[in-house]
């Protein structure tokens, strides 16, 4: 890309009402810099501002490809604004899902996560579909991150214990239903989950006062969190 097509790129976006003529510039200025590196193959360390959408998109190729390394995203600024990009990106994710079209919603919680790779949930929902695509070592690792990032929700655990069995690695998967039933006592789907691995174990003594304990939670209406794509958990 020559210098004079950089600039015709950079200056095709809108400046956003809510950005000042300096801000603008200094976003421009920003790119540009981040371009320069890119097209000397030069890896980009430095902290990058992102104030608003446009700052992020600015940063992608005509091809989709973002032109700085995943790593350095880390060290976004997090504000209004790329909360609220990230939430749209969520949206045609979701908007995939309903339209059946799951190689684009993973597409697409994958550039929600490269906005924003501390939000759980994104891991959690790109975990499914890639289970749903039997990619489970990604699965895997995506819902490992998940937990990392938010220890507390039971979903995250059940599902991953889900793997752990298709992988044979049964006391793994053992290990993550005991912990999302630390998590929450009252989630009669992980009690009955377990109750149900233990009766394919031989432990039929102790499956069955697991399923009465399922039993006993939905009696109270004690059901636990069953987690969506579209819930909010983190």
């Amino acid at each position: 890309m020559s210098t004079n097509e950089l600039n015709i790129f950079l200056n095709s976006f809108d400046r956003p009402t809510h950005v000042s003529d300096v801000a603008w510039q200094q976003v421009i200025q920003q790119a540009k810099r981040v371009w320069d590196a890119y097209l000397n193959g030069e890896d980009w360390n430095d902290v990058l501002d992102i104030t608003c959408k446009e700052s992020y998109l600015m940063l992608v190729s005509h091809e989709g490809k973002l032109i700085v390394q995943d790593e350095s995203l880390l060290r976004y600024v997090k504000n209004d604004q790329v909360k609220s990009w990230r939430k749209h990106l969520e949206e045609i994710a979701f908007r995939a899902i309903r339209e059946k079209q799951f190689d684009k919603a993973d597409r697409f919680f994958t550039k929600a996560l490269k906005v924003d790779n501390q939000h759980a949930m994104n891991f959690y929902r790109r975990a499914l579909l890639r289970m749903k695509a039997l990619r489970h070592k990604e699965a895997l690792e995506d819902l490992t991150r998940a937990i990392e990032l938010n220890d507390g929700v039971p979903a995250f655990y059940l599902k991953r214990s889900h793997i752990f069995r298709l992988l044979d690695l049964d006391y793994k998967a053992m290990s993550d239903i005991n912990k999302a039933i630390k998590v929450d006592p009252s989630h009669s789907e992980a009690f009955d989950l377990r109750g149900k691995f233990r009766l394919s174990l031989g432990d039929r003594a102790g499956a069955r006062l697991d399923i009465l304990k399922a039993k006993e939670l939905r009696d109270h209406g004690k059901v636990g969190s069953s987690e969506v794509y579209a819930a909010k958990a983190a």
